[in-house]
């Protein structure tokens, strides 16, 4: 269960609008939200003084705009404009706040395209694959030739993102697109990884007779399986299922299936929550 947060401030009836992400928000929680999970929006153009002074006249939160509005007097830099609003909402844990100074401090020098890239690879990273694929689209299809550099590792990343949503298939299609681009070798063992995973082993067994090229790199995926295979052997998850078959073993079959119900329901509502992010 997250956290409850108390709501700071009211409603407002005219919104804000957010440029650098074309999001209209009404209250400061919205805001501080998109601080949160998009912190590569945090520039310098977020010191609006338009988006202090809304804070006051529509949030009820003069208080906070008047500190706001103070930093412009002061030559102040965008992340301490952001962490004034985060700290008098009291929206994110020292960890979580900590995440975004990280991603500050990471962000100088770069332009839009490789601050995109960033903002779709921070959403990989925290468990959010699906914003991270409408990010990583959006980029390439943005993306110009000047910066086509960027293209295998965002296509390796979208394969990364749809293995982990169990789209095998649009996995092993990006994996092959990063790996023709630049034949690394690590985008060409995810290729074959999902494949392996996404057809049946017999049809996966004739594709590698006809790629002869892929020999090597169908060597390491089995030796991929085989090291993930151990690690789940000795995980608590199999341990706990090796329990609950001595349930079976016993003849009580329903404790069984009770348990195991319990499980997958489990599993399934962690992945209804990842895919519906």
């Amino acid at each position: 269960m997250g956290r409850i947060l108390l709501c700071t401030g009211k409603y407002a009836e005219n919104p804000y609008f957010v440029e650098s992400v074309c999001v209209n928000v009404y209250c400061v929680e919205e805001l501080c939200y998109l601080f949160a999970s998009k912190p590569f929006m945090i520039n310098r153009e977020i010191m609006d003084e338009g988006l202090a002074q809304w804070l006051g006249q529509e949030c009820g939160l003069t208080e906070l705009s008047h500190q706001l509005l103070n930093l412009f007097h002061k030559g102040s830099q965008p992340g301490i404009f952001v962490s004034i609003i985060l700290d008098y909402v009291n929206y994110c844990t020292p960890e979580e706040k900590k995440k975004i100074e990280d991603v500050l401090q990471s962000n100088a020098g770069l332009n839009d395209y490789e601050r995109q890239k960033r903002q779709a690879d921070f959403l990989l990273k925290n468990a959010k694959p699906r914003l991270a694929i409408e990010e990583y689209d959006r980029l390439l299809r943005q993306l110009p030739e000047t910066e086509s550099a960027l293209k295998p590792p965002i296509c390796h990343n979208m394969g990364v993102a749809y293995a982990s949503l169990f789209q095998f298939e649009m996995a092993a299609r990006y994996f092959k697109k990063a790996y023709d681009m630049t034949g690394n070798r690590e985008s060409g063992v995810q290729y074959l990884t999902a494949q392996r995973m996404n057809l049946k082993e017999s049809a996966y067994i004739a594709f590698i007779a006809g790629h002869g090229e892929f020999h090597d790199l169908s060597l390491q995926v089995e030796k991929k399986l085989e090291k993930a295979k151990g690690e789940f052997e000795a995980s608590q998850d199999n341990r706990m299922l090796s329990a609950l078959k001595i349930y079976k073993d016993e003849g009580n079959v329903a404790s069984y299936y009770e348990e195991i119900d319990k499980i997958i329901s489990g599993k399934k509502d962690a992945y209804r929550e990842l895919v519906g992010q």
